[in-house]
């Protein structure tokens, strides 16, 4: 691989480094894209998915699990996750933020400096993802069991 991917090579690539770093119960997420300057992962409905998108214009990347379904369980969703935001913020460092967002959605996201979309980067951004569903998916699925 090249310093200089193109965005959809470096989407492309990003899921399956990141399958290969999660342990074996959370491997088994779908993967939506990627679609033009995203790509999306998700477990149980994909309106509640994963998300890493490149914004070469703004000069940083986007990465965060995005609750896109009806307002009433965005919120029960996000409230559920602010209550633990220390620890979240413990775990994924303290530049993650957990809130409301756009049009009723919420959001637990970080966002990382662009940088060349070379394999260094891709790391980074995989570890970020991977560490950050090892996170996440324990309190959701605590939620709703």
């Amino acid at each position: 691989m090249a310093a200089g991917m193109k965005p959809r090579e470096f989407l492309e690539l990003l899921p399956d480094l990141v399958r290969q770093q999660l342990p074996p119960e959370l491997e088994d997420f779908e993967v939506k894209g990627p679609t033009g300057s995203l790509v999306k992962l998700h477990y149980r409905q994909p309106t509640v998915h994963y998300e890493v998108w490149l914004r070469r214009r703004l000069k940083h990347v986007e990465l965060g699990l995005h609750f896109e379904g009806d307002p009433d369980s965005n919120h029960r969703s996000i409230d559920l996750l602010s209550q633990r935001a220390d620890d979240i913020r413990a775990s994924l460092g303290p530049g993650v933020e957990v809130g409301a967002w756009d049009r009723g959605w919420t959001r637990v996201h970080e966002t990382l400096p662009w940088e060349p979309l070379g394999d260094d980067f891709l790391i980074e951004v995989s570890l970020k993802l991977s560490g950050m569903i090892r996170t996440l998916e324990p309190l959701l699925a605590a939620e709703t069991s």
